[in-house]
């Protein structure tokens, strides 16, 4: 959610983390608070540490990674603001019942979100990764968790595209697909001029994808 939200307010959005800290993440509240993100919908836990990630990524892309949850565990007592001000939601990985509630939340208060199940895929099956879609105004994952989504479901990205206003392929150095009611269109990567971590890549993609939507672009 922080790196989302930091990529989206390069941008020239305002993000609202709806998320759980723990009793240690006061430098990374101070962090967002320096880069001008509220933090008016983040609870923070005295009981529990923050969520912590150890990523080792080789140059092929290939990951491990180490992973804790903790206050990440209770996400689902925070829920989405009821604020007229906001345009767009995404529901990425979180909680699992953090993830389930918040898209009924969205729907519920009529605001669009993407569907961004990435690394929380699988903690849902079919029907429950359906019912995600089903409320979704777009779903986006890399070719593997696509591809995933889809055995869990029984569909193809052509199909699974025809129940959203969207479906985003991201296809890490070869750019990504995008899918609108059973065709598919190839954006080209943008070339790097040096390769030195993707690790968060993703991330910063998903908060521009953010930006696009709220701009109203194609």
């Amino acid at each position: 959610a922080g790196n989302i939200a930091y990529a989206l307010k390069l941008l020239g959005g305002t993000p609202l983390i709806v998320a759980a800290m723990g009793e240690d993440g006061a430098s990374y509240r101070a962090h967002l608070e320096q880069c001008g993100i509220s933090l008016a919908h983040i609870d923070t836990r005295s009981d529990h540490y923050t969520a912590q990630a150890m990523i080792m990524t080789d140059t092929t892309h290939n990951q491990i990674t180490a992973f804790h949850p903790g206050a990440m565990m209770q996400a689902h007592l925070s829920a989405v603001p009821a604020r007229a001000d906001i345009r767009l939601g995404i529901i990425a990985p979180d909680g699992r019942e953090a993830m389930l509630r918040h898209a009924e939340q969205f729907h519920a208060a009529g605001i669009p979100f993407v569907f961004d199940p990435g690394q929380g895929l699988p903690m849902f099956d079919g029907a429950e990764l359906a019912h995600f879609v089903e409320l979704a105004g777009w779903v986006t994952a890399n070719d593997y968790e696509g591809r995933m989504l889809c055995e869990r479901m029984d569909v193809q990205f052509d199909e699974l595209s025809r129940r959203v206003r969207g479906l985003v392929v991201t296809l890490g150095a070869d750019g990504c697909d995008i899918w609108q009611a059973g065709v598919r269109a190839r954006v080209a990567p943008v070339r790097p001029a040096q390769v030195l971590d993707p690790t968060g890549c993703g991330d910063a993609w998903r908060g521009a994808l953010l930006h696009g939507l709220e701009q109203g672009w194609s």
